[in-house]
């Protein structure tokens, strides 16, 4: 998949002239594009055709974006833009706990939206090529490339639970349990430093290649990374 002018895209806006100024606006950076009015608008045109990112609003007729979106957060492949002139920060909590990984507040530079929906395309992108591959035997991870990257114990343990769900949302307190830390702010932390440092190393072992490890807002981690070894 082309990361940024291949994105499938649908638009979920009830406001027909704010919906076709999106999608003008959009269509300059080559997105494929959709546009529909509401929540059974938006289930008809992802049965005829997936997607790989929703632009969601919020005041929605019948059901709610907010509801539309923790609706579409078990797909982990399905990334979710909210555009709403809700404000507060309260409202922005509530988006960004119902799955959203972005939360944009009206009126919103195409420019902005635009750069938000690249960088999102390549978080949600599979490993082209050879799969990635994971191997608690000899405590190596291998990127599509054929790079091999040795691992610490604690990486191990954090790749096997991951491998073990791939494609499948793993929550903190599982990687709590796997690690045998407490379900703490500490361990927040150090769980972040963790997959921090494995992020660098995979880096710097394959430079240009980025493990494919999504984090979600108050969930946890997917890992979108091909069969695992």
């Amino acid at each position: 998949m082309k990361l940024e002018n291949s994105l499938s895209i649908v638009i979920v806006e009830d406001d027909l002239e704010l919906r076709d100024h999106l999608m003008k606006g959009l269509s300059y950076f080559g997105f494929d594009l959709r546009g529909v009015g509401d929540g059974a608008e938006l289930n008809a045109a992802l049965a005829e055709r997936p997607a790989h990112i929703i632009l969601l609003d919020l005041g929605l007729p019948r059901e709610g974006g907010l509801e539309i979106a923790a609706r579409m957060r078990d797909n982990p492949t399905l990334g979710i833009i909210i555009l709403t002139g809700r404000s507060m920060t309260e409202e922005r909590i509530l988006g960004l706990e119902s799955g959203a990984d972005y939360y944009f507040v009206k009126p919103v530079e195409i420019a902005e939206l635009a750069a938000a929906i690249k960088n999102l395309g390549k978080r949600l992108a599979p490993p082209v090529g050879t799969p990635w591959s994971f191997s608690a035997q000899t405590s190596s991870l291998q990127t599509p490339n054929g790079v091999t990257v040795s691992l610490t114990a604690q990486e191990c343990i954090l790749l096997e639970l991951l491998f073990a769900h791939l494609g499948q949302n793993v929550s903190r307190q599982q990687i709590f349990a796997a690690l045998g830390q407490p379900d703490e702010i500490s361990s927040n932390a150090r769980i972040e430093v963790l997959i921090s440092r494995l992020r660098t190393k995979v880096q710097k072992a394959d430079p240009g290649t980025t493990l494919p490890l999504r984090a979600r807002h108050n969930m946890g981690y997917i890992l979108l990374a091909g069969e695992g070894a």
